[in-house]
């Protein structure tokens, strides 16, 4: 196959070569159309012979693993066949032909340590004649590589990791997030080795797009898989609650932290202005949900500044894209009077 690939470019290059001498020729089409016919003709008598060898993938896929044992790495892997037969035999295999992943229980497989490492060995070519079997007629198994397998076995070990959703989205005009992302189950039982489930935090989902949102949307979503992983469950359900917003003002007073009991406060002003986005189907939030503050803690009253940074250290969860004015505020410290 190898060499009727080579020709077959050959011939590609010497009719690009002829194309491009020709192509101011009257007779180039011509020319064209009797070399692709020659071509074809040379292609079909080659394919006739019986002497083609060439390499192809056989997948094979360990199955009835013990439940105390993990295959360190992919359950599936992959011999080479070398086979012999005539061009057309190969051909209709290569384009035709699908082969799918063969069981191999590994249950029954001889176990050995290799480098301190216990693992199942396969021989190949204990599967000779049953691959064989399996080739089309008019295609000869040649060989196997390699003609050995070692799949390692390592104890396996489980715990309880949280999902994490990765998600890309916008919103649609006055649209926003009404809660936060949900998934359900949002955790999951892994099974794995244990230097590869010390290694992770969190198990993530296929990657989300979402562009210009208005409403509520709910996914059923895979999970990314590793092959030195199990997982207790493939999907999740992910909701990404969404609703339209409101813009919301609230007056809210300054409060002191960590002044003196000797001192008072004065602020001018003496509230700020918050204003922030809050979904339709909630209520609006009241001066005593915020909670604006200075903290004096951090202040050197021999040296006071001009003016005093205004903080805003408590608010509803469910406010977003919140903003404050002013952020700074003229003041004056007064002594308390005795009573």
């Amino acid at each position: 196959m190898e060499n009727i690939k080579a020709l077959l470019t050959k011939y590609l290059q010497q009719i690009i070569g002829k194309t491009k001498e020709v192509r101011d020729d009257k007779n180039a089409l011509i020319f064209l159309v009797f070399l692709f016919l020659s071509a074809c003709f040379w292609v079909l008598n080659a394919l006739q012979k019986d002497n083609y060898t060439t390499e192809v993938s056989y997948p094979i896929k360990f199955v009835n693993i013990g439940e105390d044992e993990i295959i360190n790495g992919s359950a599936r892997r992959e011999l080479n066949l070398k086979i012999k037969g005539g061009g057309f035999k190969i051909l209709n295999y290569l384009t035709r032909h699908k082969v799918s992943a063969k069981g191999v229980d590994i249950s029954g497989l001889r176990r050995i340590s290799l480098d301190g490492v216990t693992g199942a060995y396969i021989n190949s070519n204990d599967y000779f004649k049953l691959i064989e079997d399996e080739l089309v007629v008019g295609i000869e198994l040649v060989s196997i590589t390699p003609d050995t397998l070692f799949i390692p076995l390592l104890k396996k070990q489980s715990k309880i990791l949280p999902v994490k959703v990765v998600a890309d989205y916008s919103f649609a005009q006055q649209c926003q997030l009404s809660g936060p992302i949900a998934v359900q189950p949002d955790s999951i039982t892994v099974s794995g080795a244990a230097q590869v489930l010390d290694s992770i935090e969190y198990i993530q989902t296929r990657p989300l797009k979402f562009e210009k949102l208005a409403d509520t949307i709910v996914r059923n979503v895979a999970l990314e898989k590793s092959d030195n992983l199990e997982l207790s469950a493939k999907r999740v359900v992910v909701t990404l609650p969404v609703e339209p917003f409101t813009e919301a003002n609230v007056m809210v007073p300054i409060r002191a932290l960590n002044l003196p009991d000797s001192l008072q406060l004065k602020t001018f002003p003496s509230e700020v202005n918050i204003s922030y986005h809050l979904g339709l189907s909630r209520p609006l939030y009241l001066a005593g949900d915020f909670n604006v503050s200075i903290d004096f803690s951090s202040i050197d009253l021999k040296q006071p500044p001009r003016r005093l940074k205004v903080r805003v250290s408590d608010y509803p969860g469910n406010a977003q894209n919140m903003s404050y004015q002013p952020l700074f505020v003229e003041y004056l410290l007064e002594r308390k009077t005795e009573e």
